[in-house]
């Protein structure tokens, strides 16, 4: 009896013993979800300061006196100042523009140069300020042959997007008006796009 005990103890603990040494139970590694990409951050530009810039364009001289009309070729400089109040920005602008550099091909009825100051009222979306402005205006032109001038009003549409925090481009849809120009009894206007250049300071 005192024999089969140590035998029975081992025949026991035979099976544990396999187990011990038996294959060990795989890890199963986390799954890492990809990271999410983040949404690109529009900058917030803050368009307060004052600005210069230069502009180029073209568009049209008409109204009713005789004779034909002209195309215009613009080339202006301008400067201004805005204020940034959050989503509205409000300015004004100084602005002179020689009207007929190339392409005057009118019949004496074709505006020369112009001079304007305009207010500005604008909406900031980040790089992107869009605004509509509104001023007087006063144009040199020749009208039936004669070189004259007088103050009409101007009112426009334009867009501007910041480069960088001195840089922009942009573009200004913008009309004049002038009722009886210099007492000659006959309405000229003009419409014109010009594409601008301003540098923030």
């Amino acid at each position: 009896m005192k024999r089969l005990a140590p035998l029975s103890l081992i025949l026991l603990m035979t099976p544990f013993a396999a187990m011990a040494g038996g294959p060990a139970t795989p890890m199963i590694e986390p799954v890492v979800a990809a990271p999410v990409p983040m949404a690109p951050v529009t900058p917030n530009v803050i368009w307060t300061g004052s600005y210069a810039g230069l502009s180029l364009g073209g568009g049209n001289s008409y109204g009713t006196a005789p004779g034909n009309h002209s195309t215009l070729g613009i080339v202006g400089v301008n400067l201004g100042y805005r204020n940034d109040f959050g989503p509205v920005v409000l300015g004004g602008e100084i602005s002179y523009d020689k009207d007929n550099v190339w392409n005057g091909n009118g019949n004496g009825n074709t505006i020369t140069s112009t001079g304007a100051i305009k207010l500005i009222l604008g909406k900031s979306l980040g790089q992107t300020l869009v605004y509509g402005t509104a001023g007087f205006v006063q144009a040199q032109a020749d009208v039936v042959g004669v070189s004259r001038s007088d103050t009409g009003y101007t009112f426009g549409i334009g867009a501007d997007y910041a480069l960088n925090d001195k840089w922009t481009v942009g573009g200004e849809l913008a009309t004049d008006r002038y009722n009886k120009f210099s007492n000659t009894g006959y309405d000229l206007n003009d419409t014109t796009f010009k594409v601008k250049v301003g540098f923030r300071f």
